[in-house]
């Protein structure tokens, strides 16, 4: 017993010991973490919403919209007001480098705050600066640790800095019309990670939506408009090539499997007026084959929409003429689709609908094989489109309204 008691007595000091010294180290840990002697305050922030990139002299031209959060901020007016939306609540800084990093570190140079680029969401490409290649824009939006890859790109003809320096009525800034465009899927939706994605994969292109600035209104400033969707820009390689417009870009659309709003006229045979289809719902499917050495495409597209226009003296209602309707919006759909293949395929060769990437997933190993003799095989391959389509409502009424003498005789 008594040695048992005596070697408790001598351990005790050294559990004193050890908790002693794990005390300090926990407090001169706490010392070390406490303050934070490197950090930005947000007030020292100026907060990029938009991107803009244009050419001027061979040089790169970056143009930056930052928020103001005095004017979002400020009591006077409400985001609603005309007063508050012409005033903005963003600005716009430009500078000029020999490449993109060299104009934003210029860039910074203009702003009194710390330029922060992590709520970027928009990026906008004149099609005078894609046609001398976007790889040095993609390496550094997808290197540069603050900008977001999912940020949504587009292009324009105009100039993307007056693109951006617009005061829209409707929203705060003309990076969020544009991001809500993109939402909506008025075009295509393209981030830079599926910009870069597309241009470095098999089909060695891409498709973006091009956009246009709206006329202001009589009276008004220059940049008090929106900016609006108005056809494609195709990207082959990483240069600017075309753009189609309606209805080129309808058959595009289709064949990407993004056409979502849209209202067609359909003309019927044998009948005065036309029958006008809004678009509920379309479905794209693409399916390769190899057989003998040959390589073909079968593309089927299921279209769904309802009536929302009848000028014809017929009845939707009938059966018939239901029919009728169905089989010339398949027809025009069909030709649409038609002749966006013959634009890919035969005219500008390159292959924007994705048939490269299908090829690569279903025979892999003779896509490996054949690989480089790409083109030659897109150009002069066998492609079948098939289009079904079904009216799934004639809207409120079945009948046509207004035909004079056609109401309930008393």
């Amino acid at each position: 017993m008594t040695t048992c008691k005596r070697s408790e007595r001598e351990s005790f000091p050294v559990r004193s010991r050890w908790k002693t010294a794990f005390q300090a180290l926990t407090l001169f840990s706490f010392l070390l973490l406490a303050g934070c002697w490197d950090r930005i305050e947000v007030n020292d922030l100026a907060i990029i919403l938009a991107t803009g990139i244009d050419t001027k002299d061979d040089q790169v031209e970056l143009t930056a919209q930052i928020f103001i959060p005095r004017k979002a901020g400020s009591g006077s007016g409400g985001s609603g007001s005309s007063e508050a939306s012409q005033s903005g609540v963003t600005m716009i800084r430009t500078a000029v480098g020999s490449n993109v990093a060299e104009a934003m570190n210029r860039l910074q140079r203009k702003v009194s705050r710390n330029v922060f680029w992590g709520h970027c969401e928009v990026i906008v490409i004149s099609e005078q600066a894609s046609k001398q290649g976007l790889r040095q824009y993609l390496d550094f939006f997808l290197r540069y640790t603050q900008i977001r890859e999912h940020a949504y790109v587009f292009s324009t003809d105009q100039k993307a800095r007056d693109m951006l320096a617009l005061l829209p009525p409707l929203e705060r800034s003309s990076a969020e019309s544009l991001r809500e465009m993109s939402n909506l899927k008025l075009g295509t939706r393209v981030t830079v990670l599926n910009l870069a994605q597309s241009i470095e994969g098999p089909s060695r292109s891409a498709v973006l939506s091009r956009m246009l600035i709206l006329k202001p209104a009589s009276g008004q400033s220059t940049y008090t408009s929106d900016p609006y969707v108005r056809g494609l820009s195709l990207i082959k390689e990483d240069r600017y090539v075309k753009t189609v417009t309606e209805p080129m870009s309808v058959g595009v659309l289709m064949l990407l499997n993004q056409l979502n709003y849209i209202i067609m006229p359909v003309e019927i045979e044998g009948n005065e007026g036309n029958v006008s289809i809004r678009l509920i719902s379309m479905k794209t499917t693409l399916t390769p084959a190899i057989s003998n050495n040959e390589w073909s495409m079968k593309i089927k597209v299921d279209a769904k929409g309802e009536v929302v226009l009848n000028t014809t003296s017929k009845s939707i209602a009938d059966p018939q003429m239901n029919t009728m309707v169905e089989q010339q919006w398949k027809e025009k759909l069909t030709g649409l689709a038609k002749d966006a293949l013959m634009l890919s395929q035969k005219q500008l060769k390159t292959d924007f609908f994705g048939f490269s990437g299908q090829f690569r997933r279903h025979y892999p190993r003779k896509w490996k094989a054949q690989k480089r003799n790409w083109d030659e095989i897109f150009e002069n391959m066998k492609v079948e489109v098939r289009v079904d389509t079904l009216i799934t409502s004639s809207g409120k009424s079945t009948y046509p309204q207004g035909v004079p003498g056609q109401g309930v005789q008393y």
